[in-house]
């Protein structure tokens, strides 16, 4: 059973970038902030189309649902990739 995020939603479903880092040991999807900010540089455009990401008085707020979504999609397509070669 998924546990419920410590971040509560600041606009629509979009809570602190934070939360793709900091779950502690369940339900992080990044081990670091560093990890999160490099995926995101890398797949912002995906992650903007997907509606995942906002910029809200100058934060950066992420929708974690979206973002999951879009992050298993690349992860798959990067699978396919791999297997092609």
């Amino acid at each position: 059973m998924k546990q419920r995020s410590r971040f509560v939603p600041i606009l629509g479903g979009f809570v602190p970038l934070a939360a793709l880092w900091d779950e502690g040991a369940n339900g992080a999807l990044f081990p670091s902030e560093a990890s999160a900010r490099w995926y995101i540089r890398s797949n912002r455009e995906a992650l903007v189309e997907a509606e995942a990401l906002a910029m809200h008085a100058g934060r950066l707020l992420v929708h974690v649902p979206r973002f999951e979504t879009v992050a298993q999609r690349v992860a798959i397509q990067h699978a396919a990739r791999r297997e092609a070669t």
